[in-house]
């Protein structure tokens, strides 16, 4: 027995549990905007931060406390907390692309569904979004659309669409064009909104989220939107569309096989599929040293790989499942002939242009 590595590795068990303990708090603070309270504010009283949020002082003195010894803000003595710029910019602003609290806003649902991922071990079916769904739980519809809308707003079309060649050009002109896996819609909105001519579809598997995607295209009031339901309509093998995307779903699917021959037959001769999907090594020893390993594989085993493994003989590619190589291998099995990576920097995905 090595004493040394023992304390060692007690230490990270603690500061593991501590994480998820902070975790639950960063999620509160945000929930109740006690991050908002204090933003720009200076240093500030527990008192005050209480009477700008609405809530009970001592609760929220105790939860200062906390985010001092969590080194999130800072304690600067006479009962004054001071929230920094960049602590600000990461916990209080909404609309800042780096912000981070918005991460945690499914906590309490992706806790809460610990309790049934047992049952996937044991049988080794997983649990799919729409059976989340249906038992009560639609946190992650509001935590995707969150965590990604600024993305979508400030990102898509003004910096990813344009790294395809004429594709600009063409949804100026009007084309036609599906997201598969659209979640909450965003992305379909957002570029509905973008290219008026253009005449855009979503298709997703979870009711709720369908619901989602409705409000938000008649919250933005775009007409050239409509979203289906996978189960009732599937992607018509029209070779209609001339674009068709895919955000951080493929590896989800049970099949991606069977999505890339469906996306196939519904493109023209000359269309594109965007892929974006989470980047890997290829290989344990190569994705453990990424920034986001960790992050990644516990995402996987809570919902990324319960998702891909929902069906039996389900892909179950899980989050680093599909490197550049299998991706290609995936897509040329469908019929395509062009695989290029694109050179698009992110900290968590890859980006790909599929065509014919």
């Amino acid at each position: 027995m090595d004493d040394n590595k023992l304390s060692e590795l007690s230490k990270r068990i603690m500061g593991a549990y501590e994480g998820a303990l902070v975790s639950g708090m960063v999620y509160l603070g945000d929930e109740m905007g006690l991050y908002r309270a204090m933003h720009e504010q200076g240093p500030i009283a527990s008192e005050e931060v209480a009477g700008r949020a609405g809530l009970h002082e001592r609760f929220v003195r105790e939860w200062l406390s906390l985010q001092a010894a969590a080194g999130l803000i800072e304690y600067q003595g006479n009962g004054l907390f001071y929230l920094s710029p960049e602590a600000g910019l990461l916990l209080a602003e909404e609309d800042e692309l780096r912000s981070m609290a918005r991460w945690f806003d499914n906590f309490p649902q992706r806790t809460a569904l610990l309790s049934e991922i047992p049952r996937s071990f044991k049988t080794g079916i997983g649990i799919s979004w729409s059976d989340v769904e249906k038992g009560g739980t639609s946190g992650r519809v509001q935590w995707m659309e969150r965590l990604l809308r600024p993305w979508y707003e400030q990102v898509l079309v003004q910096a990813v669409l344009p790294e395809l060649d004429g594709l600009v050009e063409e949804l100026n002109a009007g084309a036609r064009v599906a997201d598969v896996g659209c979640g909450s819609g965003v992305a379909v909105v957002t570029m509905a909104e973008a290219f008026p001519e253009s005449d855009f579809h979503g298709w997703e598997i979870a009711p709720l989220a369908l619901d989602r995607c409705r409000e938000n295209a008649i919250q933005a009031g775009v007409t050239n939107a409509s979203f289906h339901d996978v189960n009732n309509l599937q992607l018509p093998e029209d070779n209609s569309f001339s674009f068709v995307a895919t955000f951080d779903c493929v590896h989800d699917m049970t099949s991606p096989d069977e999505l890339a021959t469906a996306i196939y037959n519904s493109m023209t001769a000359d269309g594109r599929w965007l892929i974006v999907d989470p980047t890997s090594k290829g290989s344990l020893e190569e994705n453990i040293k990424m920034p986001l390993a960790v992050f990644g594989y516990a995402a996987s085993v809570a919902g990324c790989l319960q998702s891909a493994m929902s069906d039996p003989g389900g892909a179950g590619h899980g989050v680093f499942g599909l490197p550049a190589p299998a991706m290609q291998e995936l897509t040329e099995k469908a019929g395509f002939t062009r695989f290029r990576q694109l050179d698009i920097a992110h900290a968590m995905n890859s980006y790909y242009e599929v065509r014919p």
